[in-house]
């Protein structure tokens, strides 16, 4: 239940922009005007998949040496949401193949925008509300920042954002504690839903 907002707002801003104005880009334009470049570049910068995912890595690796589960557990989580968005935008580019409005290759979606969308669920999951609102407003400085560099259309970072909230929202609430485990003569899989 938790995806469907984002499904259906991301389909429905995705296919309006994409039909109706992303030939003349005019968001970007606007965007530029801001004059907040640094916001921007640091946008980009936050976008970026190495940096979710050395936190995410970071705080698994830590979170086993210190015995903390909690850590362990945003760590696995957060991992899970950036492979499984890295897979999906990497399959979604290749077969839409759109050029970017700076005269680059595969344009849809934007990786930036699913990175951090995807991202920020899953800190919002360990770190309530007081750490989710941040996590969303750096990924919207990312949608934006990828949007005013001509790298992206309004539609490519809409759908990014709709998807990687779609996949957050997937990994935090799916069940855990999947364990599989072979001996001689014997596989096991347990899945136990917390």
């Amino acid at each position: 239940m938790e995806s469907l907002p984002p499904l259906f707002i991301g389909t429905i801003g995705t296919a309006f922009d994409w039909g109706a104005f992303d030939s003349q880009n005019t968001l970007a334009s606007r965007l530029v005007q801001l004059n907040v470049q640094p916001l921007f570049d640091f946008g980009n910068f936050y976008g970026e998949g190495w940096v979710e995912t050395g936190t995410a890595l970071g705080s698994w690796t830590f979170g086993a040496i210190t015995q903390d589960l909690k850590l362990q557990e945003f760590g696995r989580d957060a991992s899970e949401s950036l492979l499984l968005a890295t897979v999906l935008v990497t399959g979604t580019k290749v077969a839409v193949h759109r050029t970017r409005p700076d005269g680059g290759s595969d344009s849809f979606p934007s990786g930036h925008a699913i990175t951090a969308f995807c991202f920020a669920p899953v800190v919002q999951k360990y770190g309530g509300w007081a750490a989710g609102i941040p996590a969303y407003a750096l990924a919207t400085v990312t949608v934006f920042a990828r949007v005013e560099g001509y790298h992206h259309y309004l539609s490519d970072v809409i759908a990014g954002a709709a998807l990687g909230v779609i996949v957050g929202n997937a990994v935090v609430y799916s069940p855990k504690d999947v364990t599989v485990s072979a001996g001689l003569g014997v596989i096991e899989a347990k899945l136990a839903f917390n």
